[in-house]
């Protein structure tokens, strides 16, 4: 399914941050208190979504890309992944979880 356009926002690098932390503000507002917005970088191309929480909270925990990926190579729309905000307040993705169960400890050997 195609992200629609109005759902899209793009920017200057220079104006990058100040548009990450005015949608990011978004997350205080009920209607997102099941979201993250995610700062993606692969070498120079960066890409912000939603992420949906599966576990923990807002500034740190895993849960699953709720955009369609436009610009980055290496994710996916319902990408599993690990993520936490730093001291900067930007929440970066940590791991990708190819295999959800992995995280649980669930070994598909057995």
């Amino acid at each position: 399914m195609k992200e629609p356009k109005e759902n899209m926002v793009y920017t200057c690098k220079e104006h990058g941050k100040e548009t990450y932390f005015k949608i990011k503000k978004q997350e205080a507002e009920k209607a997102f208190k099941d979201f993250v917005y995610v700062w993606f970088k692969e070498g120079e191309v960066s890409e912000k979504m939603w992420v949906r929480i599966r576990s923990g909270t807002q500034r740190r925990g895993f849960g699953t890309v709720a955009n369609e990926v436009i610009h980055l190579k290496n994710w996916k729309l319902n990408d599993t992944l690990f993520y936490e905000t730093g001291r900067d307040r930007i929440t970066r993705p940590n791991t990708i979880i190819k295999d959800v169960g992995d995280y649980y400890g669930n070994n598909s050997n057995s």
